[in-house]
């Protein structure tokens, strides 16, 4: 797919993941709030300088994987339900095994809807592969201080130990 493609079923795709906030009945300030997010996130997720920030380390150099939501499905899930509110989301995974794309998936349950939230989705569509979230399971957030998570959230000035510590707001 050449870059104008990979361009237009980006943004496709941010209208997508857009309009699944709507199927959740949140609050109006919550709905407002998930919607800045989603769009600071898919918007910071096309910078290299947020890319290579978020992840490269002492160990990994690899930072372009080809596709500008490709590899942020943890660092934005964890993200986003951190600055929402750990109270109504849930961060899933579907582990390498369970599907045929052979890595883990981070995607989030929001909990009063049931509704699937994956904001990095298109990485695998583009493709043509569909992610079978019923095989996804509960995932923990261990957090460590160098972690793509927090990475990219201060990456997007956010800093989600303050976020959960109660000193910064999320919203």
């Amino acid at each position: 797919m050449d870059n104008i493609n990979k361009k237009e079923f980006y943004e496709s795709a941010t209208r997508k993941i857009l309009s699944k906030i709507d199927n959740m009945a949140l609050a109006p300030d919550d709905r407002r709030q998930a919607i800045y997010f989603t769009k600071l996130f898919r918007e910071a997720f096309k910078f290299d300088e947020i890319k290579q920030y978020t992840f490269i380390t002492k160990y990994n150099k690899i930072w372009d994987l080809g596709y500008d939501s490709a590899g942020f499905c943890r660092a934005a899930s964890i993200t986003f339900a951190i600055v929402m509110g750990l109270k109504d989301w849930q961060l899933m995974c579907i582990d390498e095994s369970e599907w045929s794309v052979h890595e883990s998936h981070h995607y989030l349950k929001h909990i009063p809807s049931g509704e699937f939230f994956d904001i990095t989705y298109d990485q695998f569509a583009i493709d043509g592969i569909t992610v079978p979230y019923d095989f996804g399971h509960k995932a923990i957030f261990g957090l460590t201080p160098n972690d793509y998570p927090i990475k990219f959230a201060r990456a997007l000035d956010i800093d989600i130990i303050d976020v959960l510590k109660g000193k910064q707001k999320g919203k």
